[in-house]
């Protein structure tokens, strides 16, 4: 099987990285390496991260976008796997994705997300972005959540990488530059569960119009796109 490159961008995440990494290491699946993009944080992500990763490094970046980038600069791997830092992985979603790339017509693929908490509610919203991400993919406007996202390396250099400029629904644009080498699959019986700080801060509309409207605004990357941080 194919060796996994698994990239995280991080700022300022020394209260949830230790636990997205703990979740690496418990993986059945371990030919792959840990990549830790961190932008110059004041916390103690770079502590934490040492603990577990393979490689690190720190500089500023212009988004996450720019920060994957740069990870993705030190990869060894066949296979790019993109996590944000306050994300949770399942112990067998490296192995199912290795498993999946090795269809050489896969080009790349994505999951589901889940909040972590137990509001029913919450999961409601979640499963509904989810339902809409994976029929995206058939109508070619995406198909994939940020912190759960793979792809080819020889297919992400091809199309640029991401583009630094989109700061929300980023992975949109690439999903669709990588679709033109091959297909692209959404992992129904999988998902990562990543921190509800977001909804809880914003509300569930506003975070829900916010995903939607980066995607369509993913369309048109030169537009001046804000995405607020919440730590």
């Amino acid at each position: 099987m194919v060796k996994l490159s698994v990239i995280v961008p991080a700022y300022n995440e020394a209260n949830y990285i230790h636990n997205m990494l703990t979740s690496l290491k418990r993986q059945v699946f371990t030919d792959f390496e840990i990549i830790v993009k961190d932008g110059q944080s004041s916390d103690r992500t770079v502590e934490i991260a040492k603990k577990y990763a393979d490689k690190i490094t720190s500089s500023r970046d212009i988004s996450v976008s720019d920060a994957r980038n740069y990870g993705a600069k030190y990869a060894e791997g066949g296979v790019l796997v993109f996590v944000d830092a306050d994300t949770v992985l399942p112990p067998n979603l490296l192995q199912e994705i290795a498993e999946v790339m090795e269809d050489k017509n896969i080009v790349g693929g994505s999951c589901r997300k889940l909040p972590g908490n137990k509001s029913v509610l919450d999961r409601m919203v979640y499963e509904f972005v989810n339902i809409s991400t994976h029929f995206s993919v058939y109508l070619h406007i995406g198909g994939a959540h940020g912190n759960c996202f793979f792809i080819r390396k020889n297919i992400f250099k091809k199309v640029g990488g991401f583009n630094p400029r989109i700061k929300i629904a980023e992975e949109q644009e690439l999903v669709r530059k990588a679709m033109k080498f091959g297909d692209f699959v959404f992992l129904l019986d999988q998902y990562v569960t990543e921190h509800p700080r977001r909804i809880q801060k914003w509300g569930r509309l506003k975070l829900y119009t916010t995903w939607l409207n980066g995607t369509l605004r993913s369309f048109k990357a030169r537009e001046k796109q804000t995405y607020e941080k919440v730590r």
